[in-house]
């Protein structure tokens, strides 16, 4: 029996900004139905034992390439990212239902009025950024709460601080609550209004850590650009490492060894263990980042904002991370292609889909005309 090979992809709930059809044979999606319509039904005449084969037959499905790693991929520009790899313990942030759609939803709270006030001018402008760069504001908001809600709902809430110190950092996605760690209540961001510190730009530095509240990990911490002695894997790296210039250096010198300071400019593990900030915001990550197969990788995104410039962390005048060549990175004010990707990607595979609904799907809003195709049929021939 031949088998009727149905390429499809009729999309009712996409979170891109603009409807994308899968190309159809040259159809549009009015054409869609009509073609599909005329095929099942010269099948059915033919074998009404077809019908049910065609049901099931797995070219329903909208079709899908993988890396080397099983990883769903579509393009080369959708796989040059660093996100989160979402676990048990790592989470994205929910899914919500408003207005008949699904929405990816940060509920967030300051800390005080005080903090408000002065951090919440740029960071409007830092969530424009995100919305001018691709990222679908239909699709992806933010829910201020207040912070009684905060305090009630804690795990689910981002509490948002502000600190005079240039310090800046955000909980990658959402964490789960773990019953050994009391320091962690719930996702925290820390935010300094500095202008010498990170990009030098407050929107910039505030839609930096708007990247990692959505899961985005450091674009410079992915393995795949790092050469030995940091990593086993490149033969030749896309970065060059002088952890001697970050600001901290000294202070780790001090309370540690030289063999411990070589190790903790080495590994991030050691950095961490040792308490060498620093060190940790650059050293690559092993495990706990989602990254990507070297034939998808290529090089890293120099556009990101999630890439820190050479001077971040740095003592003044110096650079701590410089490209393989030794020439400067520059900040990047704003999010990059890749950065609206990785974020689309990793929500797509967790709730907030870009797949297409079947048509013999219930949830799909078109399947009670598939239905009715069917049963057209059935009355105009009786024989299917």
């Amino acid at each position: 029996m031949q088998r009727v090979q149905l390429e499809i992809g009729l999309t009712t709930d996409r979170i891109h900004p603009r409807p994308q059809l899968v190309d159809f044979r040259g159809l549009r999606l009015g054409e869609k139905n009509e073609q599909l319509n005329k095929l099942l039904r010269k099948e059915c005449n033919h074998d009404p034992d077809k019908l049910s084969d065609i049901r099931r037959h797995n070219s329903w499905e909208p079709s899908r390439r993988s890396n080397a790693a099983g990883d769903s991929v579509t393009s080369t520009i959708e796989k040059r990212y660093f996100i989160i790899e979402v676990t048990e313990k790592q989470r994205v942030w929910p899914v919500v239902i408003k207005d008949g759609r699904r929405v990816a939803e940060i509920r967030y709270c300051f800390e005080s009025d005080a903090t408000k006030q002065r951090l919440l001018p740029d960071l409007q402008m830092a969530k424009e950024k995100w919305y001018a760069a691709g990222l679908p504001e239909n699709r992806f908001q933010y829910t201020e709460v207040s912070r009684a809600v905060c305090t009630s709902d804690r795990a689910r809430v981002l509490l948002i601080r502000h600190n005079d110190e240039g310090k800046a950092s955000t909980t990658d996605g959402m964490r789960a609550l773990d019953p050994t760690d009391s320091t962690y209540h719930g996702p925290n961001m820390m935010l300094s209004d500095r202008l010498d510190v990170g990009m030098r730009d407050k929107a910039a530095n505030y839609a930096h850590e708007l990247g990692h509240a959505w899961g985005l990990l450091y674009e410079h911490q992915n393995r795949l650009w790092w050469a030995p002695p940091y990593t086993n894997g490149a033969i030749e790296g896309e970065f060059k490492f002088n952890c001697q210039n970050l600001r901290d250096y000294a202070e780790a010198a001090e309370k540690l060894t030289s063999e411990e300071l070589a190790e903790a400019c080495r590994t991030r593990n050691a950095a961490a263990a040792a308490g060498f900030i620093g060190a940790t915001e650059y050293l690559p990550y092993f495990f706990g980042g989602k990254g990507e197969d070297a034939e998808f990788g290529g090089e890293p995104d120099m556009a990101s904002i999630m890439l820190y410039p050479s001077g971040a962390g740095a003592i003044p005048g110096t650079a701590a991370l410089t490209k393989a060549d030794g020439s400067l990175i520059a900040a990047n004010l704003n999010p990059s292609l890749r950065d609206v990707q990785g974020i689309l990607a990793l929500y797509d595979n967790n709730g907030l889909t870009t797949e297409p609904k079947l048509l013999n799907d219930k949830s799909n809003p078109k399947s009670s005309k598939f239905k009715d195709m069917f049963k057209m049929g059935k009355k105009d021939r009786g024989d299917c």
